[in-house]
């Protein structure tokens, strides 16, 4: 019988054991960190070889694309890194550039300032060179956020699930994403580390790692709306077992109400840290709507010039892409992703469960899906640790192969021919 405490707690059924055959681990503790770190760094090796290769193979070739100049150190510079560079040395327009039709073009404001903040810090320290510093600060962050996301991964599957889980994430077709001067490592490490925090029950530690994680990169909403789920289930799961109980009494081991506070506390500060930078922007360009009018700028040649209406860029992206088909492909595919959660929900627990909704929210609410989608998936990567991907030994094999080989392929296509 379920008791009160494991109803709020909202404990789940322990995953099932692996099957045999799969591939030995090493021991936990220390020698499981090393071994990741390891493979973190092998894997970047790895990438680097492609990236180097691929370089090679396309540097004359008409069709690549990549904007970043001259020489292997422009290509790793290409794309989002420009602006990253932009603020690091020079800062934010005080004015929203335009073109010659008034409409504000692509321009710094689009991105956050903690990452480029950083570089600035570590530049002395490499010897002055932009790209050496950014690159160190984006592999550094990714070693912890491979890290954090193993320990995280350990709070609700197994340490088979749990190991293999990491190194999927180091081998995954977008991975290449934390060796060049981006901040998704950054935003993925801030990112696991509040959800830990949150499972672990730590709202000082969740306040701020989420409100760090809020000017690394967009997406941080997701983990104040992860939060109100959670504390929304375990309110509704508690009531539900003290009615159950046939008790009058209150239940001896109730929530206090100074947690309730604390995590209220934490989800409200989040809350407005992830929507301070659009206040940012209007204070200091004078544009009510000068963040949402830069983000739209990379959505004209979709989409066209409209503005921005929340949860509307999905439908009007399959809109402007395949008429009344695209806005049903569309809701297909939202359908497919609920009914998904709805069957996984047992294996992933309630924080992983109301984050990877929250985060699906935010995405359909604000992202316009196109190249960049894959990129915006890595946050989901607490996913890798479902038990079913690494339960035998092929299924480990035929992971890592498939995420090496398509990870050639996103190398080709979204940071050679079009911006990941």
């Amino acid at each position: 019988m379920t008791t009160g405490t494991e109803a709020r707690r909202g404990t789940q059924p322990e995953p099932p054991a692996p099957r045999t055959g799969a591939l030995r681990l090493p021991r936990p503790g220390l020698a499981t960190t090393l071994v990741l770190l390891g493979v973190y760094a092998a894997s970047r090796l790895l990438t680097t070889a492609v990236l180097a290769l691929v370089h090679a193979l396309t540097a004359t070739a008409t069709w690549a694309q990549h904007d970043g100049g001259p020489g292997f150190a422009g290509y790793l510079s290409s794309w989002d890194a420009r602006f990253y560079r932009e603020i690091s040395e020079q800062g934010y327009p005080s004015e929203l550039p335009r073109d010659g039709d008034g409409q504000v073009v692509k321009n710094a404001w689009a991105f956050m300032p903690l990452f480029p903040a950083l570089v600035r810090v570590v530049r002395p320290v490499v010897g002055g060179d932009w790209l050496i510093a950014a690159l160190v600060v984006a592999v550094l962050a990714g070693a912890g956020a491979t890290l954090v996301l193993h320990r995280l991964m350990l709070s609700r599957f197994d340490a088979r699930a749990s190991f293999w889980g990491a190194v999927f994430f180091c081998t995954a077709p977008m991975s290449f994403v934390l060796q060049v001067p981006y901040a998704e490592g950054l935003f993925l490490l801030l990112m696991f580390g509040a959800l830990l925090a949150m499972t672990a029950r730590r709202w000082a530690w969740f306040t701020v790692l989420g409100v760090l994680a809020s000017f690394a990169h967009p997406g941080a909403l997701a983990l104040s709306a992860a939060l109100g789920l959670t504390w929304l289930v375990r309110l509704v799961r508690a009531r539900r077992a003290h009615r159950a109980d046939g008790s009058d009494r209150a239940e001896p081991d109730r929530e206090p109400l100074a947690e309730h506070v604390r995590i209220w506390i934490a989800g409200l500060v989040v809350t407005a840290a992830g929507f301070a930078w659009p206040l940012v922007v209007t204070i200091v360009t004078g544009e009510r709507d000068g963040y949402f009018a830069t983000e739209s700028s990379w959505w004209r040649d979709y989409i066209g010039a409209d503005g921005f209406v929340p949860f509307t860029p999905w439908f009007r992206f399959g809109a402007a892409t395949a008429g009344w088909l695209g806005v049903v492909a569309v809701v297909l595919l939202l359908v497919g992703v609920a009914v998904g959660l709805v069957r996984r929900s047992g294996r992933l627990g309630l924080e992983l469960q109301t984050y990877t909704i929250g985060y699906v929210a935010y995405l359909v609410a604000v992202f316009l899906p196109q190249q960049s989608s894959f990129r915006m998936l890595m946050p989901l990567a607490p996913l890798l640790g479902d038990p079913q991907l690494s339960s035998t030994r092929r299924r480990v094999v035929v992971t890592i192969v498939a995420s090496v080989a398509l990870q050639v392929v996103a190398i080709v296509l979204l940071w050679t021919v079009w911006p990941p």
